[in-house]
């Protein structure tokens, strides 16, 4: 009878120690689990500009995927102004870049969208101004 009392117990405490060790691979670790949020930008967010920026950068707080980075820029028209090349830095996958030609005085937006490591889309908006 001891025996079989034992054979339960171990049977319990291998259930539990089977279910902790599955919660473990389950559940991310808070260090993996940090959404890409804006740390900030150049130029900043609402900012009024006396000279044209060449380029528009934009870091985040964890690293981004470098295949799923999109950043655009827009006059007031609506119409596409930057030259296109939207990239995360190569020395730095928190910051997202793409250049500008020059720009007339007015306003614009930044649009953009990145994908973090832990495969959470984010995306937003902001703008500035050329006087």
């Amino acid at each position: 009878m001891v025996s079989s009392s034992r054979n339960g117990r171990s049977s319990r405490a291998a259930l539990a120690c089977g279910l902790v060790a599955a919660s473990a691979l389950v559940l991310p670790a808070s260090g993996v689990s940090a959404h890409a949020f804006l740390l900030r930008s150049e130029p900043r967010v609402e900012a009024t500009l006396v000279e044209s920026p060449e380029e528009i950068r934009i870091w985040f707080d964890s690293p981004v995927e470098p295949l799923y980075v999109d950043i655009r820029v827009e006059n007031g028209d609506r119409r596409r102004v930057d030259q296109r090349d939207g990239r995360l830095n190569p020395g730095d996958n928190t910051l997202v870049q793409v250049g500008l030609p020059p720009l007339s005085p007015g306003r614009y937006r930044v649009f953009w969208s990145v994908i973090a490591r832990d495969g959470h889309r984010k995306e937003g908006a902001f703008s500035f101004r050329v006087k």
